[in-house]
């Protein structure tokens, strides 16, 4: 069995800047601690978008401080926050395909593990929140998906837009547009794969077109859950988390850690066995 770490939605600011409340510097050096403190035996911490607020070089510099003392390999990825310019400025080891997207594809035991750009264009509309995959990108995920059913791999997708609609009026607009053509092209090649997703700022599971998919909370503010207001700034501070998945012989299987409130009381419990 082989283990990866996904934090996703840090939405990191520069020094005294909150979101609601909460300071995103603070919470994901927490996140990103508690991860590797209690998983050292991770493969790899991915990263899956919105990394920063605002895509600003001063926002990457600050998530670089936290990222510099993380003792295992990371992966970033482009959210519909982030400037794939400054990111790849300030992180100039991040592996980008041919075309210049922020993208990657390593084999994990008997996994091929896709970490995808989602980021809306061409053209980059920095105003633009939805995700999409051009024709550049959909040419290197179908080679991807060839190599993994070649090689008899299950398929890890990482994309911090998910292409399913998630039950939240407001947050379904703003999904990866290109669900249709997605479908079809995992349908073409013949294999299904297990999304894992950011984006929503909530624990989501379910299926689509067959596929399982997992929604990931954000490491500093959540989305409520008001499913039918649309109103996209609608922001909780419920408890923040961050994802352990486990990549085994069998499939995949992803877990939700809530690291703030994780193992404060973990201790042998009689009373939770039935009554003889």
């Amino acid at each position: 069995m082989k283990k990866l770490l996904a934090l996703t939605d840090i939405h990191m600011k520069v020094e005294s800047q909150t979101i609601i409340g909460l300071d995103p510097f603070e919470n994901f050096r927490r996140g990103l601690n508690h991860a590797i403190t209690h998983h050292p035996d991770a493969e790899r911490v991915i990263l899956l978008g919105d990394l920063t607020n605002s895509g600003t070089m001063d926002e990457y510099i600050r998530l670089a401080e936290v990222i510099a003392d993380c003792t295992i390999p990371v992966t970033l990825m482009c959210g519909n926050h982030d400037k794939r310019d400054n990111l790849t400025a300030a992180f100039p080891d991040t592996p980008i395909d041919d075309n210049g997207f922020v993208q990657d594809a390593f084999v994990c035991g008997n996994t091929r593990v896709l970490t995808t750009d989602t980021q809306f264009g061409p053209p980059f509309l920095s105003y633009a929140h939805l995700g999409q995959y051009c024709d550049k990108r959909f040419s290197w995920l179908i080679d991807q998906l060839q190599k993994a059913k070649t090689a008899n791999q299950s398929v890890a997708l990482f994309a911090h837009h998910p292409p399913m609609k998630v039950g939240f009026k407001g947050m379904d607009q703003i999904r990866m547009r290109d669900d249709k053509r997605l479908a079809e092209t995992l349908a073409t090649v013949g294999i299904r794969v297990h999304f894992l997703c950011g984006h929503v700022h909530r624990t989501i599971s379910g299926s689509w077109h067959g596929h399982g998919f997992t929604v990931f909370k954000s490491t500093c503010h959540q989305m409520p859950l008001a499913l039918e207001n649309p109103d996209l700034s609608l922001s909780t501070a419920e408890p923040a988390a961050y994802g352990v998945i486990l990549l085994t012989k069998e499939g995949i299987i992803a877990h939700s850690e809530d690291f703030d409130i994780a193992g404060k009381d973990v201790r042998p419990s009689t009373d939770t066995m039935p009554d003889t």
